[in-house]
């Protein structure tokens, strides 16, 4: 039989918060009581929502908050339920759409400041080191699931996408240039994502975040290559556990890897939270 995520001794409630004047939607999944809580920020990835893929991450704040944690998962602008449109996305406001949704998470008057923590899954990864860069003292804890890292994993989206539209990298530029977006997965990429992404450096960011990390990565992962998280593990030392499942899965889809999954994270934050 399938997993079963039951929803224990919480409340779930739709959310909307704003990020550069769109509304975003989210979902909010509270454990039940007074005491202020620890909480985690779940951050999809690239043409994901918050959902996620085979509803991961439904499955995932469900299992936090049956342990204690609450959680919030929404959709940046362009994707899901919120606002905007995907062409427009960058890897700059999908940052600022999720420095929203912390701000708005810590102030939360059922919010322990204190104890937050972030996943981030694929792109999300490097949204979140960029976020806690940017927030060193504000996040304790940090959870990278088949997380890119650098621009590496971003060149092998790119060729991964060329390889299925039977094209190559050339002509996927001159598309870019001509109509200023190519097709990702069924998502029009807009070129403003593909001309800023070298501006970033995630890694760079992330430097002045001195906090502790999860890194959970399918050894056979066919999008983000595992040496991803090689490049996680090297940057935080002895700060960080590495998880290496073996699965051939970007998202962790066979069932009992992704309950594997949830379960080492949700274990691994109610250790930090303690």
């Amino acid at each position: 039989m399938a997993n079963v995520y039951p929803v224990i001794n919480s409340t779930e409630q739709a959310v909307s918060l704003t990020s550069h004047g769109q509304r975003m939607w989210g979902m909010l999944h509270l454990p039940n009581g007074s005491s202020p809580r620890a909480a985690v920020l779940m951050l999809h990835g690239l043409t994901g929502d918050k959902t996620g893929s085979h509803r991961l991450f439904v499955h995932a704040a469900r299992a936090f908050a049956a342990h204690g944690i609450a959680a919030f998962r929404f959709d940046m602008r362009g994707n899901g339920d919120s606002e905007g449109e995907f062409q427009d996305m960058t890897l700059g406001t999908a940052v600022a759409d999720a420095q929203a949704a912390l701000e708005w998470l810590i102030g939360q008057p059922w919010v322990d400041a204190s104890r937050i923590g972030v996943v981030g899954l694929s792109f999300g990864g490097l949204v979140q080191s960029m976020l806690a860069g940017r927030n060193p003292y504000l996040i304790c804890g940090l959870a990278y699931w088949a997380a890119a890292a650098d621009g590496e994993s971003f060149a092998y989206v790119v060729q991964r996408t060329t390889e299925q539209n039977g094209t190559n990298p050339q002509s996927l530029m001159q598309k870019l240039m001509a109509d200023g977006y190519f097709m990702l997965w069924g998502y029009p990429a807009g070129l403003p994502l593909v001309q800023t992404f070298p501006q970033q450096n995630p890694l760079k960011e992330l430097a002045s975040y001195r906090g502790r990390a999860i890194i959970v990565h399918d050894q056979g992962d066919p999008l983000v290559p595992v040496s991803q998280a090689d490049v996680y593990a090297q940057h935080f030392g002895e700060r960080a556990v590495v998880y290496k499942l073996d699965d051939a899965t970007h998202t962790f889809e066979t069932p009992a890897i992704e309950r594997q999954a949830i379960d080492l994270t949700v274990s691994w934050f109610k250790a930090l939270f303690s």
